[in-house]
C-alpha cells in the first residue's frame, strides 16, 4: 500500500526540534492549567458571564496548544532560529508569545460561547409562568424580591440583602507601573504583571431563602446552588501598603481570620436586595414554609422596585410581624442542570445571554484568527 506523497511530506516535516517545541508547549499548558486549577480552588471566577469547568478549560487549552504548534511543525521555521539582528529576533519572540496567548484566549471564549449557548437554550425551553401559577416542574418566574426574616447587612455596601457574595482579588506581585492611589474609587485595572499574578479569594457567600412577588402572587426561592448573574455590585480598592477601613475592616476582623497584607486588594460584593427585580429559572417544588413580612407592612415601609433606599432607611432594627407562610419553592434539581438567578425580567435575561454569546463568539473569532495568522506568518508560510 503506497502512502500519498503529501502525507510523507507532512510526516517528514515534523522533526526532533518540532517534538521538543511540542514538549515545551505542553509544559506551558500543564503549568497554565495547574495555576488555573489553583485559582479556581481559591475562588477565581473565570468571568462574570462565562461558566467553564477546569476540565473544559484544560481541554480547550490543550487544543489551542496543538493548533499554535502546527504552523511550525508542518514545514515552518521558529523565530528563535531566524537570522538577522537581535532586535528582530526579540520582536519575533514577543509576537510568538502574544500570538500563542491570543489563540489560548480565543479558544477560551469559544468555550464560553458554547456553554452560554447551552444554558441559553435550556432557559429558552423553560416556560415563563406567573407566580400564582407555579406548581411543580421547570419554571421561569420574574418578580420583585420581598424581604424575609433572614436578611443580612452586606459588609461592603452596608445594604440590606437576602444574598451576597464577597471576594477579594489580591495581587501576588507588585507592579510598579501602577501608583498606589491609581483608580482607588473605580477599581480600575493594574498593570499587566499584577493582572497575570492575582489570586481571588472568597470571603463570604451568604444565601437565604427569599420571597419573589409579581402581580399575581408570591413564590419562595432557595438560591443555595444557583448561578448568580447579578448586576448589583460594590467594589473597593485598597492600594499597596494600606488596610481596609471602616465597616469593612470591622467585618473582616470580626468574621474572618483577616491578616494585613502589603499587596493591592480589590474587594467585590454582589448582592440581592429587597426591591430588586429578578428572574429565576429552576425547578419548582411543593409548598414549603417561609417566614416573610406581610405585603401590607412592606407597602407601609415604602419598599418597591424603584425605591430601595427608602426601605433601607426606614428598616427597623428587628422585623416585626413576620408571618409563616407556605409557597412553592424554586430550587436546584439533578434532572435539570440550569438553576439561574439573574437581574431583571425575562426579556433582560434573554438580552444578557444574547450579549454574552455574541461577545464570546466575536472575541473567539478575532483572537483565534489573529493569533493563527501571525503564527502562520512567523513560521514562514507565505
Amino acid at each position: 500500500m503506497s502512502i500519498p506523497s503529501s502525507d510523507v511530506l507532512a510526516y517528514s516535516s515534523i522533526t526532533g526540534l518540532d517534538l521538543l517545541a511540542l514538549l515545551l508547549l505542553l509544559h506551558v499548558w500543564l503549568v497554565g492549567v495547574g495555576l488555573a486549577a489553583y485559582s479556581e480552588s481559591s475562588g477565581l471566577p473565570w468571568s462574570q458571564r462565562i461558566d467553564l469547568s477546569i476540565r473544559q478549560y484544560a481541554l480547550l487549552a490543550l487544543l489551542a496548544t496543538v493548533v499554535a504548534w502546527l504552523p511550525f511543525a508542518l514545514g515552518g521555521t521558529y523565530p528563535i532560529a531566524l537570522g538577522g539582528a537581535r532586535s528582530e529576533r526579540r520582536l519575533a519572540i514577543v509576537l510568538l508569545i502574544g500570538s500563542f496567548a491570543a489563540v489560548w484566549a480565543g479558544f477560551y471564549y469559544a468555550g464560553g460561547a458554547v456553554t452560554a449557548l447551552r444554558s441559553y437554550a435550556a432557559v429558552r425551553r423553560t416556560p415563563v409562568v406567573d407566580a400564582a401559577a407555579v406548581e411543580t416542574g421547570r419554571v421561569q418566574v420574574s418578580g420583585t424580591v420581598r424581604a424575609s426574616t433572614d436578611s443580612h447587612e452586606a459588609p461592603l455596601s452596608g445594604r440590606d440583602a437576602v444574598c451576597y457574595e464577597l471576594t477579594v482579588a489580591r495581587d501576588l506581585v507588585e507592579d510598579e507601573s501602577t501608583s498606589d492611589g491609581d483608580d482607588v474609587e473605580t477599581g480600575g485595572s493594574t498593570g499587566l504583571l499584577s493582572s497575570a499574578f492575582r489570586e481571588t479569594i472568597p470571603i463570604d457567600d451568604v444565601r437565604t431563602t427569599f420571597v419573589l412577588e409579581d402581580e399575581t402572587g408570591r413564590i419562595a426561592v432557595d438560591p443555595t446552588d444557583a448561578a448568580l448573574r447579578l448586576e448589583t455590585e460594590t467594589t473597593k480598592v485598597v492600594p499597596n501598603g494600606d488596610r481596609p477601613s471602616g465597616s469593612l475592616l470591622r467585618y473582616l476582623v470580626r468574621e474572618t481570620e483577616y491578616e494585613a497584607t502589603e499587596r493591592r486588594e480589590r474587594y467585590r460584593e454582589t448582592r440581592i436586595e429587597p426591591g430588586d427585580e429578578l428572574s429565576v429559572i429552576g425547578v419548582a417544588r411543593p409548598d414549603s414554609s417561609v417566614e416573610s413580612i406581610d405585603t401590607a407592612e412592606l407597602t407601609a415601609r415604602g419598599e418597591s422596585g424603584d425605591d430601595r433606599e427608602r426601605y433601607a432607611e426606614s428598616r427597623p432594627p428587628s422585623k416585626a410581624n413576620p408571618r409563616q407562610t407556605s409557597f412553592p419553592t424554586i430550587t436546584a434539581s439533578d434532572s435539570f442542570g440550569e438553576f439561574v438567578v439573574a437581574s431583571g425580567c425575562e426579556r433582560s435575561v434573554d438580552h444578557q445571554f444574547r450579549r454574552t454569546i455574541a461577545g464570546c463568539a466575536l472575541a473567539a473569532v478575532a483572537l483565534t484568527g489573529t493569533g493563527i495568522s501571525l503564527l502562520w506568518l512567523l513560521a514562514g508560510h507565505g
